[in-house]
């Protein structure tokens, strides 16, 4: 019987569907390729220099074989490969399995990431750097690193339209009970393979606090949202332990200082100076409302920076949903949203599920709501003024809102979580955590 290809396995259409989607929220090229790395679905974000590259019959022959090299060597790794590509961009290549039969890849990248970083060349490198034209193209490349690769690779994962409902047919079933034939079809699992010799990579030094490692993840990523989170849940543990607060938060800022160091080192000084000024005003009974406002400051200035010193970085999902981050007192609406990333309200509300898995109107709420609680337990500020500060136009709208997220009422919240120094009493405060694109 002869060998199904991709496009008998899988409905090319939906596929493209799905990959316009992944490309539009990271930023990241993607293209699916058969066996032969010869292209089944249009390219989705490609860079200028690869387009340009793949002008060239010769070039063009040479990706080709990059691509179909990186998709056998994820097949036989067993696990996805971040490779070098002929022209020195790097690139991830996942296998497309039917059963125990290999059929193909998706490819995703078409990025620079630091030397320090860089995987080998798959094959020998092409002398594309004669053309002037060429090597200005690969200048404006995007820069990015194989941590944010691999972060991609996990929002492939958690789009709603999985890679199975895609398939034209039924998946075959494998007579091997083990090995990499039996990769299950875009298992993506972030892996970097180290060189002999090397020491497994870690995300943080081993000494290094808790909430370290997710902070630096987080504003690597340029996720907001998980810095937020972390900051919030990393604030309710040191009020909620004996002792001086101004102790507890003086190990947060310097936590936040060593990540500061290490993802965006320019602002280190300055904003050391910032954390010294706060240290010196900062008296016992600081409140807990304010200093998730300080902290989440401190991590937006650090973010600011990361994002100005990769200019070539192109605006996606994750500056929206880390503009909705950082104004949680805010109504944005789907149009007003649209409107900012040129996208229509349609393709922005399916792509902004798939990614999130929250419409958009709810998880907007869900951010509003939850800085509602953190008010209401550690402020004494009225009702009436948290609603208006958290753009609802009537308190009893408010109240109706609070009260289908919460179960309670937001007076009743107030009685049950808030004590008069503005602590939590004895529950942590609850902490919205949003599956939020990590790319």
């Amino acid at each position: 019987m002869a060998e199904l290809g991709i496009g008998e396995v899988l409905d090319l259409d939906q596929l493209h569907k799905m990959l316009e989607d992944f490309s539009e929220a990271t930023g990241l090229a993607t293209v699916a390729v058969d066996t032969r790395g010869i292209p089944v679905t249009p390219a989705c974000a490609f860079t200028d220099f690869c387009q340009m590259m793949r002008t060239d019959p010769m070039r063009d022959k040479l990706c080709h074989g990059c691509d179909a090299h990186g998709g056998l060597q994820s097949l036989i790794e067993g696990s996805p490969q971040a490779y070098r590509c002929h022209s020195g961009l790097v690139d991830f290549s996942v296998p497309v399995t039917d059963g125990d039969k290999y059929v193909g890849a998706i490819l995703c990248g078409q990025v620079r990431v630091p030397e320090s970083e860089q995987p080998d060349f798959l094959t020998s490198s092409s002398g594309w750097r004669r053309d002037g034209e060429l090597v200005e193209l690969y200048d404006q490349v995007p820069t990015s690193n194989l941590r944010r690769i691999a972060a991609a690779a996990k929002t492939l994962l958690g789009l709603s339209l999985g890679i199975d409902g895609v398939r034209s047919r039924p998946r075959r079933s494998s007579p091997q009970p083990d090995g990499p034939q039996n990769l299950p079809l875009l298992s993506l699992v972030p892996y970097h393979r180290p060189a002999e010799g090397e020491p497994e990579p870690v995300s943080a030094p081993v000494e290094a606090p808790e909430g370290y490692a997710v902070l630096r993840e987080a504003m690597d990523t340029e996720d907001l949202a998980t810095a937020y989170a972390e900051a919030s849940r990393l604030l309710d543990a040191a009020y909620s332990q004996s002792g001086d607060v101004r102790e507890h938060l003086s190990a947060l800022e310097d936590m936040v200082l060593d990540v500061t160091r290490d993802c965006a080192p320019r602002l280190s000084a300055h904003l050391t100076q910032v954390v010294q000024r706060q240290r010196d005003r900062r008296t016992a009974s600081a409140n807990r409302y304010q200093s998730q406002l300080y902290f989440e400051r401190l991590l937006g200035m650090i973010l600011d920076e990361i994002v100005r010193s990769r200019p070539h970085r192109r605006r996606d999902l994750r500056d929206l949903l880390n503009d909705i981050a950082r104004h949680p007192n805010r109504a944005l609406s789907l149009t007003e949203a649209a409107a900012a990333t040129h996208w229509s309200p349609g393709h922005l509300s399916k792509l902004f599920k798939s990614v999130t898995g929250y419409t958009f109107v709810s998880y907007v709420t869900a951010w509003r709501i939850s800085r509602a609680q953190l008010m209401l337990a550690s402020t004494q500020m009225p009702v009436q003024k948290i609603a208006a500060e958290l753009d609802f136009n009537q308190v009893n709208y408010f109240s109706r809102v609070f009260r289908a997220h919460t179960g309670v009422s937001p007076s009743e919240y107030r009685r049950q979580f808030s004590s008069r120094d503005g602590r939590p009493a004895g529950v942590s405060l609850p902490t919205h955590h949003h599956p939020l694109l990590r790319a």
